[in-house]
């Protein structure tokens, strides 16, 4: 009987480590697919050549960021439009770097540090899966011009950056508590958006769309199972006037994955644009 239990149990560590680093191999694999995009990127920038840019990014997407204090944007097929088509003269002197890359489903984040003889920037990219194929669906960045004494910028330490990014996303996770609609809108940047794959379809919604649909459903109030529901900021990261944060909603029938950009617009951060998965959880058993 022991010579059995034994084999049985060596049986089970079998399967259980090969289930273990099957999961690890296909973590991998998603993303070295997300990581494709992000080269392309880098391959733009490099050569100059505007193909590569199409491939990384999707066709509604859009650049944010905050040029002379104010609160700015770009499409991607404008700033496509300003490939030069090749590499800049002091190209041997460029660095760039894929920082990290963080995957929920079909929703990811990353950030690239493109290291410049004249600048320093910060990209902060949200991506989505469609169609099988990542795309990336929006860039918040951050430049830091070198030996630039002229530009002046209202910058906390870096604790105090974190915390003030900390209150405006406890503020959005306290409005999706409470069902405040007001609340909620305190914390957006009117212009921002979300966009998510539902049905395996590329989706999106304004933050005024977006707040309107929330008043309608919430109708102010908490959710009937709100005390079921828990609500946690996983992750945050800061550069200059831009930073990125990872949530997680975990509700009885879903578990949520948001991935938010923030820029620090006059003196508030505020949230430019956010990407989510929703991973259903099974129906308990009666």
């Amino acid at each position: 009987m022991r010579k059995i239990l034994t084999a049985a149990g060596i049986l089970f560590l079998f399967g259980f480590f090969g289930l273990f680093a099957w999961h690890i191999e296909a973590q991998q694999a998603e993303k070295d697919a997300a990581r494709v995009p992000l080269e392309n990127y880098l391959k733009g920038h490099a050569t100059g050549d505007p193909e590569f840019m199409r491939k990384a990014f999707h066709a509604e997407g859009k650049l944010i960021f905050i040029r002379d204090g104010k609160y700015s944007t770009r499409t991607f097929e404008e700033y496509i439009a300003g490939s030069s088509g090749k590499p800049a003269a002091d190209e041997a002197r460029r660095k760039r770097s894929i920082e990290s890359i963080d995957i929920a489903g079909n929703a990811a984040t990353a950030k690239i540090v493109l290291d410049y003889p004249a600048v320093k920037f910060t990209d902060y990219m949200t991506l989505l899966k469609i169609d099988g194929e990542w795309k990336i669906v929006n860039k918040a960045f951050f430049a830091e011009p070198r030996n630039n004494t002229t530009q002046k910028v209202n910058f906390k330490s870096a604790d105090e950056e974190k915390q003030a990014v900390k209150t405006t996303l406890k503020t959005f996770l306290q409005a999706t508590k409470t069902g405040n609609s007001e609340l909620l809108k305190q914390t957006l940047q009117p212009e921002g958006n979300q966009k998510y794959v539902e049905n395996n379809k590329y989706s999106s919604k304004t933050y005024p769309e977006f707040l309107i649909k929330f008043a309608e459903v919430r109708k102010g109030k908490p959710a009937a199972d709100d005390v079921n529901r828990k609500r946690t900021i996983e992750s945050i990261e800061i550069s200059g006037n831009a930073a990125i944060a990872k949530l997680i909603a975990d509700y009885p029938d879903a578990k949520y994955f948001e991935y938010l950009a923030l820029l620090k617009i006059g003196d508030e951060w505020k949230i430019i644009h956010n990407v989510f998965y929703d991973e259903p959880k099974p129906p308990k058993q009666k």
